[in-house]
């Protein structure tokens, strides 16, 4: 038994490392550089929140036998069903692809701060390496990979976060207590939007199937939380620097406060998060082409996540920008987590495709309600910041966000629980 505990845990190390890529290295740096602990909360409720919804995920398909595809059409109807199933697997690897360049080129700066060499040769290396990997479909193999990838950055930012000023008091009152200070909006909606990714919840829900419900909770929470820990030591490392505009800089700064070893454990945590992301990237694309999508065959598989690799490498290689493509997904993919969110919780609840045993009871629902509501908020802030951006548009619009955020998320919940009230048939 202990043997296929330690089994899962490998096995869901797959998250957190999907979740620890380059954005999250900036996003959690930016945090603590501007803001020091006060947005250190933020980290350990999107960690959390994270738990709940993959572990409802996956739930969904261990309970009903079912992948989220399956269950999407089981509710909705073949034909509305299918429709659903495009617009949200399309739009999740239109995503993949888009990101893909930022996952290779983080891989790439982190080698770059270890070793003198051509970026150019490292990001051919880093998408051989990866399509190697990928080629085999190995999930063992992944999961094993994985694994080292996440301890290497869990070493990596840990001695960072050793040299921070603060006491352990401290960190803790921050981490329990909320506090928006003034001009943090965006970076406390990013802190949560860079840990909880569409994407990683088909993934997490694909490599559930033939587990148990509580062993599949054992890997998923210990995985999750090594990814958060991860996470809040990036944040807290970020507490030692006075600028950051590029990774060298980051690194100079790091050399200038911990030494030389401060420098290489960025270098290190860096290319761990931008190769593992590289990986992951594609291999979830694969995955929803599979599980939402309907493909079955291998090759159809490989193209999928080939395409995505390509699309990354390609970015890579050209040092071209994909600016207007990542604004409309980021606007896309602003859409698909709050859309996805609401289906988990419309499923979980459903007494057709749930056993009683296995559907949330009122508190549970209560807080998919209250993680519903921050990714709608951060959804729609995305939206508009996008459209905004390309628009040429100014101003604060974050008032009328939040009004249409309350209304969704009150007509939603109205629907879940009064149906506590209803009797089975």
């Amino acid at each position: 038994m202990k043997r296929e505990k330690i089994s899962s845990v490998i096995l869901w190390s797959v998250i957190s490392a999907a979740f620890i890529g380059p954005g999250t290295v900036t996003t959690a740096v930016t945090a603590g550089f501007h803001y020091q602990l006060d947005l250190l909360w933020a980290v350990v409720f999107a960690t959390a929140s994270c738990i709940v919804l993959q572990e409802t995920s996956a739930r969904i398909v261990i309970a009903s036998g079912l992948s989220l595809g399956e269950t999407v059409v089981k509710k909705f109807g073949n034909k509305n069903g299918f429709w659903i199933n495009m617009f949200i697997g399309i739009s999740i690897v239109i995503g993949c692809a888009a990101y893909e360049a930022g996952n290779i080129l983080g891989g790439v700066s982190g080698l770059s701060l270890l070793f003198d060499g051509d970026g150019w040769v490292y990001t051919i290396l880093i998408s051989i390496v990866a399509a190697v990997v990928l080629w085999t479909g190995k999930q063992k193999w992944i999961s094993t990979i994985m694994t080292l990838l996440v301890a290497m950055m869990a070493v990596a930012f840990f001695v960072l976060a050793l040299n921070i000023d603060f006491s352990p008091f401290e960190v803790l009152m921050s981490a329990i207590t909320p506090k928006i200070p003034a001009g943090s909006e965006m970076i406390t909606l990013g802190l949560v939007g860079t840990t909880i990714v569409p994407y990683s919840l088909f993934l997490g829900s694909a490599i559930s199937k033939g587990q148990t419900i509580p062993l599949m909770r054992l890997g998923l929470t210990v995985s999750v939380i090594i990814g958060g820990f991860i996470t809040v030591w990036i944040l807290l490392a970020g507490t030692l620097v006075h600028d950051f505009s590029s990774f060298s800089i980051l690194a100079d700064e790091f050399e200038n406060n911990v030494g030389v070893v401060g420098a290489w454990a960025l270098g290190i945590g860096l290319f761990a998060a931008g190769f593992s992301s590289a990986i992951t990237s594609p291999y979830a694309a694969s995955i929803v082409a599979s599980t939402v999508m309907g493909a079955k065959n291998g090759n159809s598989i490989r193209w999928v996540w080939g395409v995505v690799l390509t699309t990354g490498f390609l970015f890579g290689v050209s040092g071209v920008k994909p600016i207007p493509i990542i604004l409309g997904v980021q606007a896309l993919n602003g859409l698909i987590l709050p859309l996805v969110t609401a289906f988990l919780i419309i499923i979980v609840n459903d007494k057709i495709i749930m056993p009683k045993e296995h559907r949330p009871q009122y508190f549970y629902n209560l807080v998919l309600l209250l993680i519903f509501s921050a990714v709608l908020l951060i959804g729609l802030t995305s939206v508009d910041k996008s459209i905004s951006t390309a628009a040429g548009w100014r101003g604060d619009h974050f008032t009328i966000i939040g009004i249409l955020t309350a209304i969704i998320v009150l007509v939603l919940g109205r629907s879940v629980l009064t149906s506590f009230g209803k009797k089975e048939v």
